[in-house]
């Protein structure tokens, strides 16, 4: 037994020591053990193989195989065997769910664009119902060693385990389930034990060794297995350096082996669900959790998978939302090339009432985590996780995606729409319609145009979430759905998401419009004036602010600047009654609620507040009269706009051959 006098891990604590390896063992003894694997558990051939080539000692194996290792999951239960595995043998997962969030998807970036581009992202693994393999679709070998390369690097700069591992090697199991990849050159299936959790360890193992991930799938025969034991226990006999020792501490890994699934009565769960509960489960409340981001990406694409194997979604559409399929492929599968249209889409499906939708998130979502509470927000979260797969080239994704889950406010999360793919103006002349029946009520057109146009303003960063105000007693603190839901409420606030979705399809900047529908320019008249976070708040404010106008010399301009100072009156009486009640006495109670205050002056206020809500009432509906015989003036907005901005995103060609322009939670899932 060697060690050595200086820990390359930690100064204050020993490296653990190292001894000689075990041979690589003879292929009699491995094939015993893969035959015990596939009378047990009914393993494929190939994938018994490929464990019993995987492990280090086959008899060990087998006597595993006499006392597997239940693991329950919520549908069922994981069945595992522990054994130590080769490092050379076993293939860290080229899909690692916590690089998710960074994933370039079709979608956004067609295949072949740039390097981080260079194949589309390796799907998930699937199975064949309860069998205990996986299967993995690859286009190539080439498709693969790029996944790989990308995972590393990125495993490498975010969880880099290499220090660690250096100085003590792996110390708990990896998980590792035999995986077949597939490959549609024709290339022959490739069977190697891939890392279902664990990844970032097997990817410093590597790392540590020097060999490249792919080469152990691929070149590593079992002559050269040997001579790699071989030549460790060499260096061992004459004495090693620290990269003997580092290599040697390296060589094996301790593993647990997943090799059957029993799903619960009644349940018809695959074994790839299985395996993804059971790593979910371990990361969701593991003491370094994946975070946020790479946590939502995979609870989204649980959703989506779960959708599609209750009928939900067609596979076309659950690629589509997934982001999978590039904007072409979308076209010509009769599905919207937009991006606002597709968010719309994915937040409707995400937070649909529909009770075989809602079951469907539900259920993938407590696959992975049973502490969570599954509320409208985290919805969003999840269908924002797919939406921003859309957005590709930006360097701000990460702010967007913040701001965009909160872009879809209780309205659209709760309320009854339907996600169509309508042209922009097709979407605003159904909202006006919405708006003059009755501008207090959001219906299905407003809620639609409120997620689509709520995609294009945060998408271009110009809406955005709230970041507070330096030595601003009351900056605006709402959402951007808040923000989104005043413009619903307002002429003008329509006309700009409708805006909104024209400017952002054709890559220009949002600009501002007015009560018409008209471009607003500059003070000066030389250029056409921007949307900017700031100028949305102001304009579109919440109930009860209204913001004065600038002169004050119009009649209707005076009763807007005297409506603005009742509402700012209303506001400081709404604080001062706070105050009030503010007041405590003795026991903490407030002291008003047992002093009352002066009958006389109580009058006087009550005559005041009477007299308010009389006004008060009979302006809301005079304001609601007026907006709704707004219908001629609506009309002669958009259409006189049709030649410029017409078919300005192409949404119309991709709706032809019969496909409805409504569609229900059912229609735009299949």
């Amino acid at each position: 037994m060697v060690t050595s006098s200086k820990s390359p891990a930690d100064d204050q604590i020993p490296p653990r020591p190292v001894d000689r390896l075990p041979r690589y063992a003879s292929a009699p003894a491995r094939r015993a053990a893969a035959s015990k694997l596939e009378a047990v558990f009914g393993l494929d051939p190939s994938a018994a193989n490929s464990i019993a080539d995987a492990v280090v000692d086959p008899s060990e194996l087998r006597r595993a195989i006499e006392s597997p290792i239940p693991m329950a999951v919520p549908g069922g239960t994981v069945v595992a065997v522990r054994s130590d595995v080769w490092a050379h043998r076993v293939l860290p997962d080229p899909r690692n769910p916590r690089i998710g969030p960074s994933r370039r998807h079709p979608f956004a970036v067609n295949p072949g664009t740039d390097d981080e581009s260079m194949f589309r992202p390796i799907p998930e693994p699937t199975s064949q119902g309860a069998s205990p393999w996986l299967e993995v679709a690859i286009e190539s070998r080439d498709h693969l060693t790029w996944a790989l390369g990308q995972a590393r690097e990125h495993v490498l700069a975010t969880n880099d385990w290499r220090l660690s591992i250096r100085g003590h090697s792996v110390l708990t199991e990896v998980w590792v389930t035999p995986t077949r990849y597939v490959h549609t050159d024709g290339s022959s299936d490739l069977w190697v034990p891939t890392t279902s959790e664990g990844s970032s360890r097997i990817t410093a193992v590597h790392d540590i060794i020097d060999v490249r991930s792919v080469d152990c799938a691929y070149d590593i025969s079992d002559r050269e297995m040997r001579a790699i034991v071989d030549g460790l226990n060499e260096a061992f006999d004459r004495g090693p350096g620290n990269s003997d020792m580092e290599s040697l501490r390296c060589a094996r890994v301790p593993a647990l082996i997943l090799v059957g699934y029993t799903p619960l009565t009644g349940r018809d769960d695959a074994f790839s669900s299985a395996v993804r509960s059971l790593v979910a489960l371990r990361h969701v409340d593991a003491p370094k959790e994946w975070g946020e981001g790479p946590e939502r990406e995979a609870l989204a694409d649980a959703v989506l998978q779960e959708m599609e194997r209750r009928r939900l979604l067609t596979p076309t559409k659950r690629s589509w939302m997934a982001g999978s399929i590039t904007r072409n492929e979308a076209a010509s599968a009769h599905l919207t090339s937009d991006p606002a249209a597709r968010a719309a889409a994915i937040v409707r499906v995400f937070t649909t009432s529909e009770p075989a939708y809602q079951a469907a998130v539900r259920d993938a979502v407590a696959t992975q985590s049973t502490r969570r509470r599954l509320s409208g927000l985290l919805r969003a979260g999840l269908a924002t996780a797919l939406i921003v797969r859309g957005i590709g080239g930006s360097v701000n994704v990460d702010r967007i995606r913040r701001y965009m889950q909160e872009g879809f406010g209780e309205a659209v999360r709760d309320g009854n729409w339907k996600a169509t793919f309508r042209s922009p103006d097709e979407l605003l002349h159904a909202a006006l319609a919405e708006f003059e029946a009755n501008p207090e009520k959001l219906g299905p057109d407003r809620l639609e145009l409120a997620a689509r146009g709520a995609y294009a303003l945060i998408a271009s960063l110009q809406l955005t979430g709230d970041r507070g105000t330096a030595n601003n007693d009351q900056p605006d603190r709402r959402t951007p759905g808040q923000v989104v839901d005043a413009m619903l409420r307002e002429l003008a606030g329509l006309y700009q998401l409708r805006q909104a979705l024209v400017d952002h399809a054709s890559g220009i900047r949002i600009r501002v419009v007015d009560e018409d529908g008209s471009i607003v320019r500059t003070d000066d008249g030389a250029q056409e004036r921007c949307v900017e976070d700031i100028y949305l708040r102001e304009t579109f404010r919440p109930a009860g602010s209204i913001k004065a106008p600038r002169s004050g010399q119009t009649p209707q301009e005076k009763l807007d600047g005297a409506l603005a100072k009742l509402g700012g009156t209303l506001t400081d009486l709404d604080m001062a009654l706070m105050k009030v009640r503010e007041v405590a006495s003795t026991d903490g109670s407030p002291l008003v609620e047992s002093n009352g205050a002066s009958g006389r002056h109580c009058d006087a206020w009550v005559e005041i507040l009477r007299e308010a809500e009389t006004n008060v009432i009979s302006w809301k509906a005079m304001w609601i009269g007026r907006h709704r015989n707004a219908g001629s003036r609506i009309d002669s907005g958009v259409t006189d706009r049709s030649e410029e901005d017409a078919d300005v995103n192409g949404v119309a060609s991709d709706v032809d051959d019969g496909l409805e322009d409504e569609l229900s939670v059912e229609e735009v899932a299949r």
